[in-house]
């Protein structure tokens, strides 16, 4: 014969421990769930990164090629009638004799 007591106090407080019980578990599998978000959430941001970084790494490739191309332009333009003359055969004016 189970034991009883006048107030119930021990069965209020046993069903009340069992609440709390499923409310942690509860609590616990949705951190868990949020968790595996938060770390698929971090590998795509790696992935983005990375790629990211890649992309960056091309255009500073591209802008350095650009650079050396402007660097020697002023030369080119330099000697531009030069090679004009030379490959088309133009002579310069002659002065006035």
């Amino acid at each position: 014969m189970p034991r009883t007591h006048g107030n119930g106090q021990v069965e209020k407080s046993l069903a009340a421990m069992q609440q709390a019980q499923t409310n942690m578990l509860q609590a616990l599998t949705n951190l868990a769930q949020h968790q595996t978000a938060l770390l698929d959430l971090d590998a795509e941001s790696s992935r983005r990164f990375r790629r990211i970084e890649k992309r960056l790494a091309r255009m500073e490739a591209i802008l350095a090629q650009h650079s050396e191309i402007l660097e020697s332009l002023p030369e080119r333009f330099a000697a531009l009638p030069e090679t004009i003359q030379r490959q088309f055969g133009f002579q310069p004016p002659q002065p006035p004799a």
